[in-house]
């Protein structure tokens, strides 16, 4: 496969799920905000400010709204700014143009999905956003990307453009899943005695439910909410397809499928990172990352997983280009 389509569909689903993620990020603190609304206004910068924090934003978004943090500035930056290449209105967009870019290499029903999403998102603001309510509207974003999933899932051949787009969309989740539990580590409780409180149980089921993993924990995981039980869970749990460890184990998977690892150095060292990371989660234990600071943690994940997507570029789109 040419470097080039490989590139693009690999962005392709990094685009998608980066938006989905980024709806899922917006909801959690929304939710987590109106379980504060006793002790917080929603305007309040320790409200919203986190989130432009957690996706590594701050700057971009101070740039463009100045130094005060309000809901409307975070939906707007987040959900509807073009100058953000990271919100979902950019990535959906970015997404649509790689596909338009490679039509010939796509199934029409593709093609229509991410078109027919654009058209209907392009004009949306926080108003709409209002209007419908952030329960409906990022409800729909979020049904919208794992439609189109669903349709490449469903039409695009196991070939290596399908690894290469499987790889983007798992990079990317685990990536965000970090990103969705660092949001709770922000939102500081009033006490260190709220821990293990009735509120600190509902914000961590909050986080459960921005993942759609709250169904899925009590069925696995028995027993009460709290850190490190659903820390362990979205960080390190085999069979939830929305862990970090199972998103890094598919991602591994990915590459091999597309080449062994052994035949370049930039190719070895994109397989040997990820399993580095694969082995490192599967044993590990919660306790002692929540000992050693959950948020440094997390910080060494994002920092690992872009480690991973340099050395897959290196090995497949750089060098790939030039070999060809």
């Amino acid at each position: 496969m040419l470097s080039r389509v490989a590139n693009l569909i690999y962005w392709i689903a990094r685009y998608l799920e980066r938006a989905e993620n980024t709806a899922r990020i917006v909801e959690v603190n929304a939710q987590l905000v109106l379980d504060l609304q006793s002790r917080q206004d929603a305007d309040d910068p320790r409200a919203w400010e986190p989130l432009v924090f957690v996706t590594g934003s701050d700057e971009k978004f101070h740039e463009l709204y100045g130094e005060k943090v309000t809901e409307r500035a975070v939906i707007e930056f987040m959900l509807f700014d073009k100058e953000n290449p990271s919100s979902v209105l950019s990535c959906i967009n970015f997404a649509r143009e790689n596909a338009r870019c490679i039509r010939d290499q796509l199934s029409a029903e593709l093609w229509e999905t991410i078109n027919t999403f654009y058209l209907r998102l392009k004009d949306d603001d926080f108003t709409r956003y209002a209007q419908l309510g952030a329960a409906d509207y990022l409800a729909w974003i979020k049904t919208q990307t794992q439609l189109f999933h669903g349709v490449a899932e469903a039409m695009i051949p196991r070939t290596d453009g399908w690894w290469f787009y499987d790889l983007g969309r798992h990079l990317e989740r685990a990536d965000n899943i970090s990103r969705i539990l660092d949001i709770k580590y922000y939102m500081i409780l009033p006490s260190v005695q709220a821990v293990g409180s009735a509120l600190d149980m509902v914000q961590w089921a909050s986080v459960l439910r921005s993942c759609s993993a709250f169904e899925a924990f009590r069925r696995s995981r028995r027993g009460d909410l709290d850190l490190a039980r659903v820390v362990d869970y979205l960080l390190r749990d085999p069979a939830f397809p929305r862990s970090i460890r199972y998103a890094i184990v598919e991602a591994e998977q990915c590459l091999q499928r597309i080449g062994a690892g052994g035949t370049r150095p930039a190719t070895a060292s994109a397989h040997e990172l990820v399993s580095q990371l694969r082995l490192e989660l599967e044993t590990t234990e919660v306790k002692k990352i929540i000992a050693s600071g959950l948020h440094e943690y997390l910080d060494s994940i994002q920092t690992r997983i872009e480690a991973i997507h340099d050395a897959v570029q290196l090995a497949y789109v750089t060098q790939g280009a030039k070999a060809a």
